[in-house]
């Protein structure tokens, strides 16, 4: 049986930063991707790079997600060099509009604490608003401009982790499910497959909202699925590109469609397309961009979100377990962070220093007896 440094479990976005991570820091790694599940979040992403646009005085995560939006215009450019892949980066900012006084407010207020902490985002008046984007609703008064916010492609950003992770000595074993992690005499040895016994010095779980149903592990993990629909439009035509968040959802830009989204519902592990969640969402699109109202559908599919309690990933060493890593629970933010994620592992893995502080994301804070 051959042991390999560390095993990577779960082939999504993330785990795919993480081995590529720690496959370019000279580990032997393997992932391992089941490749079968309805559902999985990377496939069903908008692909959102939003801190800003998302974020406000109290997100504890401010600046690891916009250190982790940062980070991509270096890991871009770097794919494409070493790929060839076009992993679709967009910079030209995101739009977070307001209908109401209330979200105006909010919305004001949060560039002046954005501004305190020397990040870069502007409101935008109706009237300059409308320059910019002519087709947005007249009912909105304003919006906030995050330019630096944006967005990418997530599958061809999971084909350029995967292939670069393999220049530098990837093994990826395809439609293969971990059933079980080994642990043996309080360390982990390995996991067991539907297919075989793997052995390896350290195993990281990354399987994103089934992390919970693998075996073997100390405690249950806190991550739980949430569905979110989407559904894909035409771009408006003569309709300048751009991406628009609010509240209830968000519009974006991608070649030729307008990917409207998204529901959060917690419904288990159903990533089913429902006629409610295409209501719902297609509300969503009208009420931005009017001319989206009862367009026709290109298409509708629906990813489930691996969510914790408190909205932070799980990223970090398991604290009982020697060789027991976790990278899971990215909600949301799956591929805001996965380059980080990638980052932050090998940087553990071999001993280098940390510019922040990983607390928040410890798995232990959910297993405090």
């Amino acid at each position: 049986m051959t042991v390999v440094d560390v095993l990577v479990v779960g082939g999504g976005i993330v785990g795919a930063a993480a081995a590529r991570g720690l496959a370019g820091a000279g580990l032997i790694v393997e992932l391992i991707d089941s490749g079968t599940e309805d559902g999985i979040a990377t496939q069903a992403s908008g692909g959102m790079l939003a801190p800003l646009a998302e974020s406000g005085a109290d997100d504890p995560l401010a600046g690891l997600s916009v250190r982790a939006r940062d980070l991509y215009r270096e890991l871009a450019p770097a794919l494409h060099d070493e790929t060839g892949i076009d992993v679709g980066l967009w910079s030209e900012g995101i739009l977070k509009v307001a209908f109401t006084e209330e979200e105006e407010d909010a919305g004001r207020s949060s560039i002046a604490w954005q501004r305190q902490q020397g990040l870069n985002t502007d409101w935008l008046p109706a009237s300059a608003l409308r320059q910019q984007c002519p087709g947005l609703s007249p009912a909105v008064r304003g919006a906030v401009l995050a330019p630096e916010d944006g967005a990418l492609d997530p599958m061809a950003l999971l084909e350029a982790l995967l292939v670069s992770g393999t220049k530098h000595g990837l093994r990826i074993a395809r439609n293969e499910h971990v059933q079980r992690v080994l642990i043996e005499d309080g360390r982990v040895t390995g996991v067991v497959t539907d297919k075989t016994r793997r052995a390896a010095g350290a195993v990281v779980v990354a399987a994103g909202s089934w992390s919970r149903r693998i075996e073997g592990l100390p405690r249950p993990l806190s991550v739980e699925p949430v569905r979110g629909q989407m559904l894909a439009f035409d771009w408006p035509d003569g309709e300048p590109r751009a991406i628009v968040y609010s509240g209830r959802g968000y519009v974006l830009w991608r070649g030729a469609e307008a990917v409207a989204g998204s529901t959060m519902e917690h419904v288990g592990f159903d990533a089913s397309v429902t006629d409610e969640g295409v209501e719902q969402v297609g509300e969503i699109a009208g009420r931005l961009y009017p001319a989206l109202a009862g367009a026709p559908i290109r298409r509708r599919w629906a990813g489930l979100r691996p969510a914790t309690p408190d909205g932070r990933p799980i990223i970090g060493p398991d604290p009982e377990i020697p060789g027991l890593w976790y990278a899971t629970g990215h909600g949301r933010n799956g591929i805001l962070l996965a380059g980080i994620t990638g980052e932050i592992l090998a940087n553990l893995f071999t001993e280098n220093t940390l510019e922040f502080d990983l607390s928040l994301l410890a798995p232990s804070r959910f297993w405090q007896d």
